[in-house]
């Protein structure tokens, strides 16, 4: 049988209600993102047991997780902001087993200050690309050393914008 997944952040209910959507209209895998009405992922309130109910509550609905979003700007001009937002990559990839997958995806992001989706003059630079690894080793080793594996989307206006700039 094909496998039909659908991204759960186009579902903005409770935790059981996007569940119950998703699996109303076919869907037998979700990508997950970490967003619902009733329980808190945000950086900081992940532990193992709200982890595994989110995993249980798709599972319950015959959904099991194909892999967590952790979609965020990994290269933020702004290096407090950038930490902030690694940090939050690597606590959703501490926990990725726990809310059903070992996979991880983000994108690398833009050097742009006021958009993640803006083409960034450093994003097709040596200099941008070396720095830009380095976050990546750093993150893939994270998913590593927690049997965790970290994907990399590729998006246009990125730093890694296609298969061939990896």
């Amino acid at each position: 049988m094909m496998q039909a997944g659908i991204f759960t952040g186009y579902f903005p209910y409770s935790l059981k209600e996007t569940a119950q959507k998703i699996r109303a209209l076919d869907f037998n895998t979700v990508q997950l993102d970490l967003h619902f009405k009733d329980v808190d992922l945000s950086a900081g309130q992940i532990t193992k047991e709200k982890a595994r109910t989110v995993r249980d509550t798709f599972r319950d609905h015959n959904l099991p997780v194909c892999c967590v979003s952790g979609y965020t700007n990994i290269i933020h001009p702004d290096i407090g902001e950038r930490d902030r937002r690694v940090g939050y990559l690597k606590e959703i990839i501490r926990h990725a087993r726990d809310f059903g997958s070992p996979y991880v995806i983000s994108e690398t992001g833009t050097y742009n200050s006021e958009s993640d989706w803006v083409h960034h003059p450093k994003n097709k630079t040596e200099e941008g690309f070396e720095e830009c690894r380095k976050v990546i080793s750093d993150l893939a080793q994270t998913a590593y050393d927690h049997g965790a594996v970290f994907l990399l989307e590729t998006y246009v206006n990125n730093v890694v914008g296609s298969v061939e700039e990896t």
